[in-house]
């Protein structure tokens, strides 16, 4: 399985996206000086230090882990200092008053084109990441959630391991809204996402779905083992010591629906179906988990609705 990507707030990404334009222009003050120095002989190329504090300041934002950013800022690092070294010597030529081969060169204009390769590679995936970021709670969102769900399918259809997924809603949500206000309940859902991320198996993936929503993908759980992830979670959540700004206790629970990440329909379907799975949840009482049949048909009405009745029209849930 490919290590899941540490999410960075999205302040953070637009940071880097800052730093990362502050090198390209410096980069472009340093080419010409390079240009000089190689054109007007006696000229000494000024060390491009503050290139490299900005380079610095990326190293610290784009974390240092497995994923795709932090190899891609490694992939930029890597083509600026082959670039360098190039430089380094052609000027030092220069300075000899060397005569200078074009083959030596044109390795160097081909190493600054890499070098610039590589910032927009890295530009456009901090972009990206800033796409699929939710900015309330720094999780990804569903743009970033879909990717990684068909990853996550073909990788355990491929090596027949099992993979589930739940979608999970604060209970009464509404009401901690109408009583505390929206600041609250924005700061009530960013805890709940670093709740879940730090009681969650390391490898475990969490999303923001929408509103009060969240959806965790468990690979290499089937339903009985992801059952009991769930449920330690169902049993923490109301121990936490949530309070409101005048120090009162708001009491919080939710509410699951579990089903198996089916090879045999698209994740959308699976959804589907841990849809269905926390409606059935929340029309049964709340602070309760419901698995999806583990089947890999279509799902079915939840019992008690007319046949062929869609069972959650998203028009239509039942208040929080």
């Amino acid at each position: 399985m490919t290590p899941p990507v540490t999410t960075a707030a999205p302040q953070v990404t637009e940071q880097a996206l800052h730093l990362l334009e502050e090198a390209s222009t410096e980069h472009l003050e340093w080419l010409k000086e390079i240009h000089c120095s190689l054109l007007f002989q006696g000229d000494e190329r000024r060390q491009a230090c503050r290139s490299r504090a900005v380079e610095d300041g990326l190293a610290a934002l784009v974390p240092d882990a497995p994923g795709d950013k932090h190899a891609a800022f490694k992939c930029f690092r890597d083509a600026r200092q082959r670039m360098e070294e190039i430089a380094a010597d052609l000027t030092k030529k220069a300075a000899l008053g060397e005569r200078l081969h074009q083959e030596r060169y044109l390795a160097f204009m081909a190493a600054v084109e890499t070098y610039n390769s590589e910032g927009r590679r890295l530009e456009l995936m901090l972009h990206q990441a800033l796409a699929e970021t939710d900015p309330l709670t720094g999780l990804l969102n569903r743009r970033g959630m879909m990717r990684d769900l068909r990853r996550e399918w073909v990788r355990a259809t491929r090596n027949n391991d099992p993979c589930c997924i739940a979608l999970v809603d604060l209970d009464h949500f509404k009401e901690i809204n109408d009583i505390h206000g929206h600041v609250v309940g924005d700061q009530m859902l960013a805890a709940a996402a670093r709740f879940f991320l730090r009681r969650l198996r390391p490898y475990d993936l969490v999303y923001r779905f929408g509103g009060e929503e969240f959806l965790f993908c468990l690979p290499h759980a089937d339903l009985p083992r992801a059952r009991r992830i769930l449920e330690r979670l169902r049993v923490l959540m109301p121990r936490q010591q949530w309070r409101s700004p005048d120090r009162r206790r708001i009491p919080v629970t939710m509410s699951m629906g579990l089903a198996a990440l089916a090879p045999k329909l698209p994740p959308e379907a699976s959804i589907a179906r841990a849809d269905y799975a926390l409606y059935a949840a929340k029309t049964g009482g709340r602070n309760r988990i419901c698995i999806a049949e583990d089947d890999d048909t279509e799902p079915e009405p939840v019992t008690g609705l007319g046949v062929g009745e869609n069972p959650r029209p998203r028009a239509e849930r039942l208040a929080r």
